[in-house]
């Protein structure tokens, strides 16, 4: 599982929340991972019992408490430790939108409006959400140090989930060309 290292990989760059994680994740990190504030609070306090990560409660005034958390030396370790596998993960990818379209010759028409609604999503994450992404990633460089060095590496991933979406979004457009085509 990726998020503890996902969650460790930010808190490299500055100590923080659990609510700024949450944000980190959705301004930058959402094209290839979604993490819910629930299961980043929940692995925060995880990490924490491993060692890997510390927290401190600040005091704020006419807002509730915040705790902080910072990644310890063993955190650390285990971060190098994961970014030094170089076997990458084949990982069997549970994509219920495949497991649908696999049964979808018991309901066609159902089918292939799921269809055209990840076609519809795939053109809005294009027109909209890559754009928006960019534009974190370029304003999260000016807060980190390094920040333009590390953008770059940033800005592979985003490269990568906007060719996933394009393949989506092309693998869609065939599909519902030949459901078209066969109830014709």
């Amino acid at each position: 599982m990726s998020l503890p290292y996902g969650l460790l990989g930010l808190l490299t760059y500055q100590d923080s929340s659990g609510y700024d994680l949450t944000k980190m994740f959705a301004d930058s990190l959402n094209n290839f991972w979604h993490a819910q504030s629930s299961q980043i609070y929940r692995e925060l306090n995880r990490m924490e019992e491993k060692g890997w990560v510390t927290s401190r409660n600040v005091v704020q005034e006419g807002r509730p408490n915040k705790r902080i958390y910072s990644i310890t030396g063993a955190g650390r370790n285990e971060l190098d430790k994961w970014l030094a596998d170089t076997k990458p993960p084949a990982e069997n990818l549970h994509l219920p939108l495949l497991m649908r379209v696999f049964f979808g010759a018991d309901s066609p028409a159902a089918t292939l409006a799921l269809l055209k609604e990840c076609r519809a999503h795939c053109k809005i994450a294009l027109e909209a959400n890559y754009s928006d992404i960019r534009k974190n990633i370029d304003a999260y460089a000016t807060l980190f140090q390094n920040g333009p060095d590390k953008s770059k590496y940033w800005l592979m991933t985003l490269d990568f989930g906007i060719a996933q979406i394009k393949t989506t979004l092309e693998w869609a457009e065939r599909c519902i060309a030949q459901m078209e085509e066969m109830s014709t």
